[in-house]
């Protein structure tokens, strides 16, 4: 049944009184005195889980409806009060739903793979087909001979038949040394990417990072080596509000508590670290060693919240939840602080000596 016409239905079942329903249904009102109440709920549990489309919708019109809730008849005021609460459940499920989404759609940049860079090969060219070149060349002679000049004509088609195949060789032939030029071309970058030279490896992250969550702003970047300095989110990007569930069973939204909001914040890192490494060494296949410098937008400078080193050997970057784990172990992991482990920038006395030229460096850029 379409949503509107179950919002139809509702809305005349909330507004016909339940003595005319009950008359209108003895059967129905029979059956359901008589059921238990447990197979009732096993019922709508089966139904929840089989149609779940539907039972949000449901949900939806219950809320619209304001009959959530059980009905009382004690009087207008308490059925007041119930609306009031099943839309104020409703409207706290919405919110739960979106932050649930909102924290999916942010974590996810952890789960991401990326396809290891190949060396490029261009393809061959097409068969050029004379046919076109033959018929413009007879469009444009074929006025030399009079119609009743049958022999002149035949003489006309096949010059240019024969001029037809050989633009058509000819522009095969260019269209070989074009695609042999630029293989060429692609296997001496490919060459230079393999062999680590500088150029080419910077030139690979920056264009792997340029669909990215989080922006590349610095490189350093050699032979089996490179340095990365990775513009990261801040906190602010988190939902408003926390998704949990009541001890009910229900969806629903809270203010973060500080722990909580710090923790998922760390994860929120450790997923971007996650993915830098991945698509860092998808990009360069001749990087062994890498460094990552996670920054992050202050008011007048960029201040570093990690600045931790990773080996390709160690093949731990595969795991999802890797991240987390190399910022809370590492000696420049996260600055976490206090009792609820907020996580906070390192002072500029605790940073590498070169961590300020990079800095600098990345402001340029």
């Amino acid at each position: 049944m379409g949503f509107a016409r179950r919002m139809v239905r509702k809305s005349v079942r909330k507004a016909t009184p339940r003595s005319v329903r009950r008359a209108m249904h003895p059967v129905r009102t029979v059956k359901n005195a008589v059921t238990p109440r447990p197979t009732k709920q096993v019922s709508r549990t089966a139904y929840v889980v089989t149609h779940p489309v539907g039972a949000a919708e449901n949900k939806i019109i219950d809320v619209a409806l304001g009959s959530g809730g059980r009905r009382r008849t004690a009087g207008v005021g308490r059925r007041s009060s119930a609306s009031q609460a099943a839309a104020g459940v409703g409207v706290r499920a919405a919110e739960a739903a979106a932050a649930l989404e909102e924290l999916t759609r942010l974590m996810a940049v952890g789960h991401q793979r990326f396809t290891e860079a190949q060396r490029l090969l261009v393809p061959e060219p097409d068969p050029v087909d004379a046919k076109p070149f033959m018929e413009r060349e007879w469009a444009r002679r074929k006025t030399e001979a009079r119609w009743w000049q049958r022999g002149r004509q035949r003489e006309i088609r096949r010059e240019a038949r024969d001029y037809g195949e050989r633009r058509a060789v000819d522009t095969y032939v260019r269209a070989q040394r074009d695609q042999q030029e630029r293989q060429s071309l692609a296997d001496a970058q490919w060459d230079d990417l393999c062999r680590g030279e500088r150029s080419a490896v910077t030139t690979a992250i920056f264009d792997v990072f340029r669909d990215s969550p989080s922006q590349v702003v610095a490189v350093d970047a050699c032979g089996s080596e490179a340095t990365i300095g990775v513009l990261l989110p801040g906190p602010q990007v988190l939902p408003e509000k926390m998704p949990h569930t009541t001890p009910t069973g229900r969806l629903s939204a809270k203010a973060w508590p500080k722990t909580e909001f710090n923790e998922a914040y760390a994860g929120l890192l450790g997923a971007h670290l996650v993915a830098a490494s991945r698509r860092t060494w998808a990009a360069a296949p001749s990087l062994m060693q890498l460094r990552i410098i996670g920054l992050r937008e202050a008011d007048v400078r960029r201040e570093v919240l990690f600045d931790v080193e990773i080996c390709r050997a160690d093949g731990g970057w595969n795991s999802d939840d890797w991240g987390a784990s190399v910022l809370g172990e590492a000696r420049r992991g996260l600055n976490r602080v206090g009792k609820s482990r907020e996580v906070r920038a390192w002072a500029e006395g605790d940073l590498s000596p070169d961590v300020p030229l990079l800095l600098r460096r990345s402001k340029r850029s």
